[in-house]
């Protein structure tokens, strides 16, 4: 039995690394792909700011997520900022 090179993608469509696709033994040529995975191969190479994203037949490159400790951002105090900009909000939310 012989296996293939797939590639796994998050739930965005996101690249986040690879693994084996094992070919059926029901049906020759014919490989078992595990889920969000695809054979089709990214890039090879892309820019520092942009990141594989499988878009269902093909790769397109997308502006690289950024975690919040990368980005210097406080989550906390960047919803209060939003809710004291924006009283009729926070107002809902006190309902």
């Amino acid at each position: 039995m012989t296996s293939k090179t797939a590639y796994q993608f998050d739930r965005a469509g996101m690249l986040t690394g690879t693994t084996e696709a094992d070919e059926s033994p029901l049906e020759p040529g014919v490989y078992l792909l595990p889920a969000n995975c695809t054979l089709v191969a990214p890039p090879e190479e892309w820019p520092a700011d942009k990141w594989p994203r499988w878009m269902g037949r093909n790769w397109k490159l997308a502006i690289k997520p950024v975690s919040h400790a990368e980005s210097g951002i406080d989550p906390v105090a960047k919803l209060r900022d939003f809710l004291n900009n924006n009283p009729d909000v926070a107002a809902l939310m006190d309902q």
